[in-house]
């Protein structure tokens, strides 16, 4: 699960690679958020030496080792790529961010998987990466969100996707 970002890259204590997710996942010891990333031929970027088979069969044994393990009844699985791939799409992107003056680009897909998810449901929100940031924050900091100062602040939440009666309450969309 490496990260890209050079102030957490080969920090140990937050990078770990995917056999430590199978143990926390075994042990009881996974964290109240961890992000996982595929790299390499699991990643299905071009140029990876990927085939979109090896990046499928990666998040189903990832989603299939969540939900045998003890923690699939509190766990919520959002599924996202880290970019769009096609030139195609017949919705246009959203204006720039009134935070940063950055564009959006195209869109990309996000399943969000586990007892927690509406079942059978396609949200219309516009939501981004920054939407999942905005979750982490509403659930772990009391429903204060916007605490990184940036798009965490005016992205919508998750809410649309989630299912108020298995959280227990209703998350907010925006």
């Amino acid at each position: 699960m490496p990260s890209t970002f050079a102030s957490t890259r080969d920090v140990p204590a937050h990078v770990a690679d995917d056999t430590a997710l199978l143990s926390d996942l075994k042990n009881g010891t996974l964290p109240a958020v961890a992000f996982v990333r595929a790299v390499g031929w699991k990643s299905e970027h071009p140029g990876q030496l990927a085939k979109l088979s090896d990046g499928v069969a990666y998040v189903t044994a990832t989603v299939a080792a969540i939900e045998s393990s003890r923690y699939r009844d509190s766990t919520l699985v959002l599924f996202t790529y880290d970019e769009g791939g096609g030139y195609f799409d017949h919705v246009a992107p959203p204006p720039a961010s009134t935070v940063d003056g950055k564009p959006y680009g195209t869109r990309v897909p996000m399943l969000a998987i586990g007892p927690f998810a509406k079942k059978n449901f396609v949200s219309h929100v516009v939501m981004e990466h920054s939407s999942i940031v905005k979750l982490i924050e509403w659930n772990f900091l009391g429903g204060q969100t916007g605490q990184l100062a940036g798009r965490d602040a005016v992205v919508a939440n998750m809410g649309s996707l989630l299912d108020a009666k298995a959280t227990g309450v209703a998350v907010p969309e925006n």
